[in-house]
């Protein structure tokens, strides 16, 4: 339940909700009357002719036409016309369709069969075998016969104009040419081959002796005195320099390094 200090801050929110003001209150009773006076008997009106509809649909429609109409279904077309139309078909069509059918077999079906067969077929096989075949066999035996005589005389032809010249030019011609070339060619490297031995030769008195001769009598000589003259002069100097100065100097070194630092701490 509310308490009332509740209920007299709802209505306090509800006259604050509610517009007031003597226009509100002129304008308000008029809408009231006509809603009254138009809407309200018009609503009723509408129910009123929803009501009669549904009524009159159930009497109509639910208890009168359906009814009727699936009576009439069940006695025009279940009990009269599907009996009636199975015995025609059954009786009277099918039996039609069947006579037809053998009437068209007997009437069109056997008489095109024996014309065809009469005057095309037969007489076609007979032309065929008697005719056609003969003239065909002896087409292509008169062309087998041309072909073997044709190839014959083209390979005569061709003995005669292009074998037998051509064994001529390569016995005439291309083996003493083939023959001479060969020679020219053997005589030709022949040549090459002391030409070659010449230059080589040549180039190993002019140019290989004299580099063997200088490379032993002097660049191998003064490659071992520079050789001694490096080594007494640079490298002995260095080494007694390092004896001398370098390695008391260094040891010197890591013995004051080590004496005011401290070994160094080795790496595990």
């Amino acid at each position: 339940m509310a308490r009332p200090g509740e209920r007299a801050e709802g209505g306090e929110r509800a006259e604050d909700a509610q517009p007031e003001g003597l226009l509100f209150r002129l304008v308000r009773a008029p809408v009231l009357l006509v809603a009254l006076v138009v809407v309200v008997p018009l609503r009723l009106l509408w129910e009123l002719v929803v009501v009669t509809g549904r009524v009159l649909r159930m009497l109509l429609w639910n208890w009168l036409a359906r009814p009727l109409l699936l009576g009439l279904k069940r006695l025009v077309w279940d009990w009269f016309l599907a009996p009636l139309g199975r015995l025609l078909w059954r009786w009277v069509l099918w039996p039609l369709l069947a006579a037809a059918r053998v009437l068209l077999h007997l009437l069109v079906v056997v008489p095109v069969r024996f014309l065809v067969t009469y005057l095309l077929v037969v007489p076609g096989r007979w032309l065929w075998q008697q005719v056609l075949r003969p003239v065909l066999q002896a087409l292509l035996a008169a062309a087998r016969f041309a072909l073997r005589l044709t190839g014959r005389v083209v390979a005569q032809v061709l003995w005669v104009l292009v074998v037998c010249p051509l064994r001529w030019v390569g016995r005439v011609v291309v083996v003493p040419v083939g023959r001479a070339v060969a020679v020219a060619v053997r005589f030709a490297l022949r040549v090459a081959a002391a030409i070659c031995r010449g230059v080589g030769i040549v180039l190993r008195i002019v140019l290989v002796r004299p580099v063997v001769v200088v490379w032993r009598a002097v660049v191998v000589p003064v490659a071992r005195a520079v050789a001694v003259v490096w080594g007494l002069a640079v490298v002995a100097p260095a080494r007694w320099v390092r004896r001398t100065f370098w390695l008391p100097v260094a040891q010197a070194t890591r013995e004051v390094t080590r004496a005011l630092f401290g070994r160094p701490a080795r790496r595990q």
